[in-house]
């Protein structure tokens, strides 16, 4: 009797030359190793390809885990099913992942002159202390400075290389755009609204005459929240929730990572990485191509 069959496709995005010659052989060696003599592949970008073929799903299971592990440097790759492969709804923390440093961290560096904030942050986003404990420990620190001074403290934040174009052109193609940070709202607010997502969800600090009281108001965005929005919002978009993706790189992103369809750790933790469907270091455009998109569809 012969096997039900899905279609699935391996996308491999390379640095530059060296690893995409690298990467693509091993790719080709796997995909030999399990009997699979037909596939097609697909330019997406210089370096940038996919292999489309058909397998089983037991199959499809080995070959991910075996690529995942082969993939830390030079390239970023995503092994798949094609079925809803351009998602509808996309999940993205913040710090270390849409904006390149822990945005509280760089709070406790330029007003605090102390490394107590940032270990905080680094145990919460490691696993190694609760979530909850640490942004209320990280929100007391702050207690006295003002609006001014935390606002201002966003013309420091650098934003990750082609997030802005991954987002831009997600939202050109209809997909519902959501940045869900465990920080906070007033520094979320400035980078979301840059950058295009349309939605933004993060903590609320208690301010009184321009000044921050060292408390936070309503629920805390913890690994449970993120998850809880998310799927409030598949639910009100009644999407399948084979059209959900989510990127992240610490503790609190796990949840909604392991509930997408996609999940993305993007230079994450190692437990992160455990929990993640797909591994990208590299390129944040990594999390285009793992759709399908090309460079003719990509927003510069």
């Amino acid at each position: 009797m012969r096997e039900n069959l899905i279609t699935a496709v391996i996308t491999l995005v390379s640095k530059n030359k060296k690893y995409y010659l690298l990467h693509f052989k091993l790719i080709i060696n796997i995909l030999q190793k399990y009997d699979i003599t037909k596939y097609r592949t697909d330019k997406l970008s210089d370096f940038v390809k996919d292999f489309y073929f058909k397998v089983d799903k037991n199959k499809l299971l080995d070959i991910k885990i075996y690529l995942k592990k082969k993939f830390t440097v030079g390239s970023d790759i995503c092994v798949q099913e094609t079925i809803f492969r351009k998602k509808k709804i996309i999940a993205c923390d913040m710090d270390k992942t849409i904006v390149s440093s822990e945005s509280i961290d760089l709070i406790g560096k330029k007003y605090q002159k102390s490394s107590k904030i940032s270990k905080l942050t680094k145990d919460a986003m490691s696993g190694k202390i609760n979530f909850n404990n640490s942004i209320i420990q990280r929100t007391k620190f702050l207690k006295g400075m003002s609006i001014n001074e935390i606002e201002e403290v966003a013309q420091h934040i650098k934003i990750t290389k082609y997030a802005d174009s991954v987002i831009k052109t997600l939202n050109k193609f209809g997909c519902h755009t959501m940045l869900i940070s465990g920080g906070y709202e007033i520094l979320a607010n400035l980078i979301g609204k840059k950058i295009g997502f349309k939605e933004i969800i993060s903590n609320k600090l208690i301010i009184k005459d321009n000044v921050l009281t060292g408390n936070l108001k309503g629920t805390i965005i913890n690994g449970k929240g993120k998850l809880n929005h998310l799927k409030k919002r598949l639910k009100f978009y009644k999407f399948n929730k084979q059209q959900t993706l989510a990127v992240g790189d610490g503790h609190n992103d796990i949840e909604m990572i392991r509930f997408a369809s996609l999940g993305v750790s993007w230079k994450g933790y190692p437990e992160v990485n455990a929990a993640a469907d797909a591994l990208a270091n590299n390129n944040f455009k990594s999390i285009l191509y793992f759709q399908g998109y090309s460079d003719d569809e990509i927003i510069s």
